[in-house]
């Protein structure tokens, strides 16, 4: 159960003003009391807390019964209540790509942050998205601190594009201005997709490693997962890895059901072939390299594996967000989907290597992150990050580290962990409050009372009302 909502800019400022100013005097001082602390570097509840806060950073943390709240300080009553750094969401994207192109970026962030997150990775760079990082950096919307990855680097697409969210590289060279070129233009990292050569990935690789720029992305059939691995890519959706189970290259010439092969009747052939024995190895291939993997499992199994009923896509929460005209893009695509199903047998398959692979690579240490990649199908940003971590615990892995996964590795990985990810004095004030313990039922990241982000605390009511804001998408 979600207890939030939406509202306008100038609503909620006005409510946060008038909530704030009514027990303080100094706008971004908060003293959150007698909380449960969850701070993420270790797996430990730090009962009865107090946290201070001002200008959008911890100043303090420590038994209720120590510290002094400051005069100018808010007091938010925590009693009961858990608190947790803010969530992160390292792979999603805007509806603008999608339909009829409609940018509505400001009340997608909105929706966002009521569902906890307070960092987001945008896996497909546009123009767009750089000017709604600087817009919620700057203070003009509201929503998680974003991160916008490179258009992406692809080869001769098997189908039309009318969106330019991605560049054409089919030789070295147009891979070397590429990287150079989105360097230069601001975004976080390079986005490998489709259709690369190994020639150009290369290029990509190399280019990419003067710049000083990290690669992310997909692991096309051109390529394959060990040149992937040797260059040391950070891997989305667990490319390739299913491939590695085949027993040899006569299946399928070596390709099976990663990625956009759901969608291929020959992939889904290899699956009955597939040997999970295979799996140790792998697992020790990804260990060995020393890269972080966020697995997107809830897209895939969901959509893939195991698509859900018409009933319960309806009922999830994030559904009647959805703009209308893309509701039924997704119904069509779904219901053609659906025509040409794998057989049970072969799905049920799938579903289970997935999710024991996820288990493999997490009991081997290899880092993993939380990824929705919303808005695909019926997967809603926010709504689905908590699908995503619910996921990872389905997969066999701990609360603690599901939680891991949205919190202290993204941080890590993205360089950022001196001020994101955990509960840490001088540490960014992107928290979580909660009304129930995550580390007991993992669903409990749903049950949120009130963000804090950029010195702004959101109460359930102002949440609520961002949420309000951002359903009229889906009308």
């Amino acid at each position: 159960m979600y207890f939030f909502n939406s509202s306008s800019t100038f609503f909620a400022c006005c409510l946060l003003f008038f909530t704030i100013t009514s027990f303080s005097q100094e706008k971004g001082a908060f003293a959150i009391t007698n909380v449960n602390v969850i701070p993420m570097d270790q797996e430990v509840v730090l009962p009865n807390q107090t946290v201070l806060i001002a200008n959008g950073k911890i100043m303090r943390i420590g038994s209720s019964n120590l510290i002094k709240i400051p005069k100018k300080y808010a007091v938010v009553d925590g009693s009961g209540k858990y608190l947790m750094p803010g969530l992160m969401d390292m792979h999603t994207h805007f509806w603008y790509e999608q339909g009829e192109h409609k940018n509505t970026c400001d009340l997608e962030l909105k929706m966002m942050l009521a569902n906890g997150l307070t960092t987001v990775r945008i896996m497909a760079g546009h123009s767009a998205y750089l000017e709604a990082r600087d817009n919620v950096k700057d203070g003009k919307w509201v929503g998680p601190e974003l991160f916008v990855v490179s258009p992406q680097l692809a080869g001769r697409w098997p189908w039309e594009q009318d969106f330019k969210n991605f560049e054409l590289v089919e030789t070295p060279e147009q891979a070397v201005t590429a990287v150079k070129k989105f360097k230069k233009d601001g975004y976080s990292e390079i986005k490998i997709t489709f259709m690369v050569k190994p020639e150009v990935f290369n290029a990509i690789i190399e280019t990419a490693k003067k710049e000083g720029i990290k690669v992310t992305g997909h692991v096309g059939p051109l390529v394959k997962l060990p040149a992937a691995l040797a260059a040391k890519e950070q891997i989305e959706h667990m490319d390739e890895f299913i491939e590695m189970l085949l027993p040899d290259t006569s299946y399928n010439h070596g390709q099976s059901v990663s990625d956009y092969n759901i969608y291929s009747k020959a992939a889904w052939a290899t699956v009955p072939h597939l040997d999970e024995s295979k799996i140790t190895s792998l697992v020790k291939s990804v260990k060995n390299a020393g890269i972080y993997v966020t697995p997107t499992n809830y897209f895939f199994i969901t959509n893939a594996g195991q698509p859900l009923p018409e009933a319960e896509i309806k009922a999830l929460p994030g559904y009647n967000f959805i703009p209308a005209d893309l509701k039924a893009e997704k119904w069509k695509y779904r219901e053609s989907y659906m025509k040409s199903m794998a057989p049970q047998e072969s799905r049920d398959k799938y579903i289970h290597l997935r999710k024991k692979m996820v288990y493999e690579l997490w009991k081997a240490g290899v880092p993993l992150m939380t990824g929705s990649d919303a808005p695909e199908f019926f997967v809603v940003a926010g709504f689905a990050t908590h699908d995503e971590i619910k996921m990872m615990v389905e997969a066999g892995l701990t609360p603690f580290a599901a939680l891991q996964t949205a919190t202290i590795h993204p941080a890590t990985y993205m360089g950022i962990q001196n001020r994101k990810g955990t509960i840490a004095k001088g540490k960014d004030a992107d928290l979580l409050l909660l009304d129930k313990n995550p580390l007991e039922n993992i669903t409990n990241t749903q049950i949120i009372s009130a963000v804090f982000k950029n010195g702004i605390y959101y109460d359930e009511k102002a949440l609520n009302e961002l949420l309000k804001q951002a359903s009229t998408m889906g009308k």
